[in-house]
């Protein structure tokens, strides 16, 4: 599968930070000191894009729908706690059972809750609750999490979730960034903003309101190509009788009403 061709990639933010910061846009004529100054402005500009400020300083940072891929737990028999991967940064929405199992949905509750119910009664079943806590770390490694369910797993089962993933550096080897083409604008102008405040003492400037008018768009972007057109029956048909029911309809936003 080939990349569009208007992705960007590390190498094009390599050659516009190196340009920036006056060092030029051949890596070949960079020291190892300029070198480790362009990653270190990538580095915190990738940061910056990936946990944005909000737009809106009464709302909340925006969170990324394609940071939010979905992962799987498989659980053992009478185990109540996992591990959770080193690139888990959290968990959005419950967990699922597979498809066809016949199953409810696993609540993500609050971590003394269901600490509180293993200990009143731990009881054997299908996994009903479940919580999210961080592991003890003397930070020689990064902190990990953990997950713990409530009842003990009596079967073998795969959960699927909606994980929050923490990403690692672009290099040569992994050099695009996520996001696809369509925030690569706005990727590369909050690297050019980091790089604006390194060479002005910290100062923000026009690359930085550069970059609050294309997170702006990028944001309006996520939500649109993500966004449910289909909202479900809306009614409780409390006031229909047997011969009304069959004439309701279904609701649909942004779409055809069937």
């Amino acid at each position: 599968m080939s990349e569009p061709s208007l992705t960007i990639t590390y190498f094009d933010l390599l050659s516009e930070i190196g340009r920036m910061l006056g060092y030029g846009r051949d890596s070949g004529q960079w020291s190892d000191e300029e070198r480790s100054d362009i990653d270190s402005v990538i580095n915190s500009g990738l940061r910056q894009f990936y946990v944005p400020p909000p737009v809106d300083p009464s709302q909340n940072s925006h969170l990324w729908s394609f940071l939010k891929p979905i992962d799987t737990i498989t659980t053992e028999v009478g185990v109540r706690t996992y591990d959770l991967p080193d690139d888990f940064g959290g968990i959005e929405g419950d967990l699922t059972f597979e498809t066809g199992s016949g199953k409810q949905f696993v609540r993500l509750a609050n971590e003394g809750t269901v600490r509180n119910l293993a200990a009143y009664n731990n009881y054997v079943g299908t996994p009903s609750m479940a919580a999210i806590r961080p592991k003890a770390s003397d930070g020689t490694s990064g902190q990990r999490f953990e997950i713990i369910f409530w009842k003990s797993p009596n079967d073998i089962y795969v959960l699927s979730y909606r994980k929050i993933v923490l990403l690692n550096k672009l290099s040569e080897t992994n050099p695009y960034p996520l996001g696809t083409m369509a925030h690569g604008e706005t990727i590369l102008e909050s690297c050019l903003s980091i790089a604006e405040q390194r060479l002005n003492d910290g100062n923000k400037g026009t690359h930085f309101e550069q970059f609050r008018v294309r997170l702006a768009a990028s944001i309006m972007f996520d939500r649109q190509s993500t966004r449910a057109n289909f909202l479900g029956y809306n009614g409780d048909r409390s006031d229909l009788n047997a011969s009304d029911s069959g004439r309701t309809t279904i609701v649909t936003y942004n779409g055809n009403q069937p």
